[in-house]
């Protein structure tokens, strides 16, 4: 395991401790690795829960929430779920929050490519993205990007 990893994974572990207390269950009920889990078998976490948690774990960082979509009906269709700002870094993050198993409405993705394609951060995260979220939010200050496996409307 190279360093960075190890790292990474400490710091998961440091966060779920300060959290949420003793991590001997913790760990595979709340991010599982594998494919099958209990918590999948049950439904798995909202969107709405894992927003939460991203926005508990940013200001922990120093970002602040600087938009948010309460309800999707009174607000831009297609827009990100969530824009955050971090001063002392002079970033800002689009944020869409998916369950492992949600899918991106069609205008989602025309928003999130058109976004990342003018240069801003933005990011597709699910669960299943805790150590990317870690990485971007935390002092790795990794920059956000669309994962690989989005697929660009076409024009």
């Amino acid at each position: 395991m190279n360093p960075a990893t190890r790292a990474e994974q400490q710091l998961y572990a440091k966060l779920l401790k300060e959290r949420y207390g003793p991590l001997d269950q913790l760990e595979t009920e709340r991010y599982p690795r594998d494919a099958v889990s209990a918590e999948r078998a049950q439904g798995g976490a909202s969107e709405e829960q894992w927003r939460r948690q991203v926005r508990e774990t940013a200001t922990r960082y120093g970002w602040r929430l600087q938009h948010q979509t309460a309800d999707s009906r009174r607000s831009d269709a297609s827009w990100p779920d969530e824009v955050f700002g971090h001063i002392k870094q002079r970033r800002t993050l689009f944020v869409e929050f998916k369950t492992d198993d949600g899918r991106l409405r069609p205008a989602q993705r025309v928003w999130l490519a058109h976004l990342s394609d003018s240069g801003f951060e933005t990011a597709l995260w699910r669960p299943s993205d805790i150590h990317t979220v870690l990485r971007v939010l935390g002092p790795a200050r990794q920059r956000a990007i669309l994962p690989p496996s989005f697929r660009r409307p076409a024009s």
